[in-house]
């Protein structure tokens, strides 16, 4: 018995080894036919033929393409994904690593990003940093970017005051939501570019009202709340209620309006609205028609 369950533990690890190309599965599975005699031959002939008999089919309908750790889909996370996120630290990392030397070498590699610019707050908090080299590196940043950002408002600026055609106020306004959601200018300069962002939005209502969506208004909304803001305000969700049926955008914007000024009828109207149209609607705007319905 001894000499067949030896015979059966080699034949087992040179089918693994010469078939199968895995040696170490070949040991492993040599030494337990050796240290469990008999039971351990019956157990590994059961587990196959269970494995054979249920999952075969599975197994041979699955493609390269389904499978999560295909070797293709591997190399193209490492090359693509992992390789490339291994090398980005974030502001906030980069200023907590304690040696002066590598801290600099951080803040400079994330300078060089090209989505630098996604980054541009955590750039600006940087200039609070205790390490004059990296308040340096920041303030250098930040003022070569309010410069060329002044210098593409006033290029995009001279163009809508020549020739103010839809497709060229689109183009300022786009630009400028951009850099005004970054809030790198002083306040006198943010609340001047805001009213020629606003004055142009409101041209281009006036030229075509179909070009202006519920996200350009919801954006405008974001940048000028306030108390000081309220007709303006008031003008736009005038605008944005008559676009409630047809855009989500405009929808959630009138909605979060009459809810922070606690006007319940006109939330209340307004949801109905929503509710009664054929909207496509999104899971946020979902979850406030369910909430207070």
């Amino acid at each position: 018995m001894l000499c067949l369950n030896a015979a059966a533990a080699l034949a087992c690890f040179l089918y693994q080894c010469l078939w199968k190309k895995d040696a170490r599965r070949g040991g492993l599975f040599a030494a337990f036919f050796v240290l469990v005699p008999v039971v351990g031959e019956l157990f590994v002939m059961g587990a196959n033929f269970i494995n054979w008999l249920f999952f075969r089919k599975g197994y041979a309908e699955l493609s390269e393409d389904e499978l999560s750790f295909s070797k293709k889909r591997t190399r193209m996370i490492i090359s693509d994904d992992i390789e490339r996120d291994s090398n980005i630290v974030p502001i906030e990392e980069a200023l907590r690593i304690s040696d002066t030397v590598d801290k600099r070498q951080s803040f400079l590699e994330v300078l060089k990003r090209p989505d630098v610019e996604d980054y541009t707050g955590g750039i600006q908090d940087a200039m609070e940093h205790g390490d004059t080299e990296v308040v340096h590196y920041a303030a250098s940043y930040i003022t070569d970017t309010i410069a060329k950002y002044k210098d593409g408002e006033h290029r995009l600026r001279e163009l809508c005051n020549k020739d103010a055609t839809a497709e060229v106020l689109l183009e300022y306004l786009h630009f400028c939501s951009d850099i005004l959601n970054k809030k790198i200018f002083s306040e006198p300069e943010q609340q001047n570019y805001l009213q020629y962002y606003g004055s142009y939005m409101d041209q281009l209502y006036q030229l075509d009202p179909a070009k202006v969506d519920g996200s350009m208004i919801a954006r405008l909304l974001a940048l000028i709340r306030g108390e000081e803001a309220s007709p303006v305000t008031e003008k736009w969700i005038q605008r944005a209620e008559n676009m409630v049926t047809r855009d989500v955008d405009a929808a959630k914007a009138v909605l979060e309006y009459y809810y922070a000024k606690k006007n319940s009828g006109k939330f209340r109207d307004t949801l109905e609205a929503v509710k009664a149209s054929e909207l496509a609607i999104d899971s946020e705007l979902l979850e406030w028609i369910r909430f207070f319905s």
